[in-house]
């Protein structure tokens, strides 16, 4: 009986040590790097800027009216509402501003406002800026 007990006592005490070196492990950069590459997506990051079913695209710049005015609503969808974000670098957001570029509102009457920032390359939807190659490419023809 009292070996067993002994036997318990020991198996809790290897037990106890067991968890207490995993927890000090878990806070390590090794660990979390080894988790991030585990379970990271390599996928790019999409954002869907526009509303559900987007019916009107108003440009806020006569020079973009004329480029797409042939263009019709699916094809300016397919263009311009779902964006790879790119991370912003060595942008300080407070001194930017913004122009409006596109609204684009739905059949619900929910709107969404696209603004850019030509100084910085920044756009702007609803207060939340990114920036994109692809945006900066196919609207404003810059490299």
């Amino acid at each position: 009986m009292k070996k067993k007990i002994i036997l318990q006592v020991f198996m809790l005490a290897v037990l106890l040590v067991i968890v207490v070196m995993a927890m000090g492990y878990t806070k390590t950069s090794d660990f979390k790097s080894l988790i991030n590459t585990l379970f990271a997506s390599n996928q790019p990051k999409t954002y869907t800027w526009c509303p559900d079913h987007a019916i009107d695209f108003d440009w806020q710049d006569d020079r973009y009216k004329e480029k797409f005015k042939q263009a019709d609503n699916a094809k300016l969808e397919k263009l311009f509402c779902s964006l790879v974000l790119e991370p912003l670098q060595g942008v300080d957001l407070a001194q930017i501003q913004f122009k409006p570029l596109l609204r684009v509102q739905s059949a619900e009457a929910k709107v969404a406002l696209l603004e850019y920032s030509p100084e910085a390359k920044v756009f702007q939807v609803n207060g939340l800026p990114f920036s994109s190659t692809h945006l900066r490419r196919e609207i404003l023809d810059e490299p």
